[in-house]
């Protein structure tokens, strides 16, 4: 338990949102330019695929969960989801399969936000280059249909 009755997994009980500690770094991202963006978030989830399964998962859980906090404004987080899908589209085939089968499994217990992220992911895809998007939902169609 966190300083403020925040529960493990990043649920944060007063505001029902997951991942809102990362919010603000997540409005920071999103208000730079791609062209910096783009690095920050590739690292990070390179530091991602280093993690154990289990956090791993929670830290997926509450990246995604900040991205969708009613604080971020709707166009940041295409810009945040769209460069996330870029980034994974983009790695070798069994990095990006450890990158969504993590996401999957994280999001379980947060259906709606797994909905959320959803929605935005089918909405950026088509601004991506033909070879990124193929690669990412050819990936994201064998998970989901295992």
């Amino acid at each position: 338990m966190g300083m403020f009755g925040k529960k493990q997994g990043g649920l944060d009980a007063a505001t029902g949102e997951w991942g809102s500690d990362n919010v603000g770094m997540m409005k920071m991202l999103a208000g730079m330019p791609h062209m910096m963006r783009k690095p920050m978030m590739k690292g990070r989830i390179n530091q991602l695929l280093s993690l154990t399964e289990e956090k791993r998962q929670e830290s997926i859980r509450d990246m995604i969960g900040a991205f969708h906090s009613s604080k971020v404004k709707p166009k940041a987080r295409e810009s945040l989801v769209a460069t996330r899908v870029e980034i994974v589209g983009e790695l070798s085939d069994e990095k990006r399969r450890t990158i969504i089968s993590s996401r999957s499994e994280a999001l379980k217990v947060a259906p709606e936000l797994d909905q959320q992220d959803r929605d935005v992911q089918k909405k950026v895809l088509p601004k991506l280059s033909k070879s990124t998007r193929d690669a990412f939902q050819a990936t994201w169609d064998k998970v989901h249909n295992e």
